[in-house]
């Protein structure tokens, strides 16, 4: 069902991602469950967009999130949504997390400055992690 990831971009993965998550990880009695979106939607943002750039142009993370939430979107065409396994609640939980973000700005801000914080501390440790010497035989 998901074998063309190849061919399919950085937003579109996402489509399937969220729609995987909602498969396995999705229980109707959590409240969590914007939350824990949300989170999703930072890493991801973090890890594929924010080196690159992209989605980048606000100088509040909520409106970069919001701004890569509306291209993810303009990419849920009837080919990709037909492929999903849960479009409906798919379609359901993306509306119900705009509401969540709407509602809940400044505390998803700082959620996102902290990840955004752990996010660069290890990429600056992986970049300044200095190699192991060789052990060198004894002469």
């Amino acid at each position: 069902m998901y074998n063309e990831k190849e061919s399919l971009t950085k937003e579109e993965q996402l489509i399937i991602l969220i729609d995987r998550y909602l498969t396995d990880q999705y229980e109707l009695e959590d409240d969590m469950s914007s939350y824990k979106l949300y989170l999703i939607l930072v890493g991801y943002h973090l890890k594929y967009f924010y080196p690159h750039a992209l989605y980048c142009n606000s100088i509040s993370n909520i409106d970069n999130i919001m701004q890569m939430f509306c291209s993810v979107c303009n990419c849920m065409e009837g080919n990709l949504i037909q492929r999903l396994k849960n479009n409906e609640c798919v379609i359901f939980k993306l509306n119900a997390l705009v509401d969540y973000i709407e509602g809940n700005q400044i505390r998803l801000e700082q959620v996102y400055v902290e990840l955004k914080a752990q996010y660069e501390k290890k990429e600056i440790s992986i970049i300044t992690t200095p190699c192991k010497p060789l052990k060198r035989p004894r002469l």
